[in-house]
C-alpha cells in the first residue's frame, strides 16, 4: 500500500505506507508537523525531526535532522532539539520526496 501526495502540484506515489509504516523496521511513530517538517520516533526512543528546507538557490529541498534531548538545569530537566550530524542532508524535487528519503534514512542507518 502507498500514500498520494500533492508536493507542489505535482502528484506522485510514495514508497512508504505513511498511514501504517509498512516497511519501516525502527520507525514507531511520524508526527507531520506541517508540509514540510516531520517527527519520527524510533523504537529505541529517540526522536528525530525531519525538516525540509526550500534552498532559493537551487530550487531543491534539502534536509535537516534533530533530536530531542534531555537538557538539566538547576534541578530541572528540559528536552530540546538539537543538530544531529548522524544523517547526511539528502537532496530532492519536493518537500514530500525529501522527507520520505530522509525517513527512509533515519530507519535503515543505525545510531548508537
Amino acid at each position: 500500500m502507498s500514500a498520494e501526495f500533492d508536493a507542489g502540484g505535482a502528484a506522485r506515489v510514495a514508497t512508504v505506507d505513511w498511514s501504517d509504516q509498512a516497511g519501516l523496521d525502527q520507525v514507531v511513530k511520524i508526527l507531520a508537523l506541517g508540509d514540510n517538517v516531520v517527527v519520527v520516533e524510533l523504537s529505541d526512543g529517540r526522536e528525530i525531526r525531519i525538516s525540509a528546507w526550500l534552498d532559493l538557490s537551487t530550487g531543491k529541498y534539502v534536509s535537516e535532522f534533530e533530536r530531542r534531548c534531555p537538557f538539566s538545569t538547576s534541578g530541572r530537566t528540559l528536552h530540546v532539539w538539537s543538530m544531529q550530524q548522524a544523517y547526511k542532508p539528502l537532496i530532492a524535487d519536493s518537500a514530500a520526496a525529501c522527507l520520505e528519503a530522509s525517513v527512509l534514512e533515519v530507519d535503515h542507518l543505525r545510531v548508537f
